[in-house]
């Protein structure tokens, strides 16, 4: 399946998981915005940290999710408490407007804080990610 991972977060556990998902699939994540644009991908995957702002480049980059670059998009969102923020509803509606079938199966992960010094994940983490896209995969092919 054509795909992408893209991520945008400070946080080394972020890239972490986007690193899994996509060597799960044999690609690279790539940071938002990407060093070249999408081209028809059946499933793009944005990994993602929010604050109360909206990063600009995230912003932008979610508003060109047409159905021309992308048909579907999942999301992994850093949050301690599961619940989507209005900035998460904000770059879900943005996706939305643009076109693109937003996956309402979202994954959410504690990233961590700035300060860890590790990325790391546990084995388990890393299944139960894969675990979640391989589920995706499957309800969109």
């Amino acid at each position: 399946m054509k795909m992408r991972v893209m991520y945008s977060s400070s946080k080394k556990r972020m890239f972490t998981y986007a690193d899994a998902l996509a060597r799960s699939q044999n690609i690279s994540a790539d940071k938002i915005p990407p060093a070249f644009p999408c081209d028809r991908e059946r499933l793009v995957v944005l990994v993602l940290t929010l604050g109360q702002k909206i990063d600009d480049r995230v912003r932008r980059f979610a508003t060109e999710l047409t159905k021309e670059r992308t048909f579907n998009v999942a999301f992994v969102f850093d949050s301690k408490t599961n619940e989507l923020t209005q900035s998460m509803k904000d770059v879900i509606e943005y996706v939305k407007n643009a076109g693109a079938n937003v996956i309402e199966d979202y994954y959410f992960v504690n990233g961590g804080s700035l300060l860890t010094l590790t990325g790391r994940i546990t084995i388990d983490q890393r299944k139960n990610i894969v675990n979640w896209l391989e589920g995706i995969m499957a309800s969109i092919k």
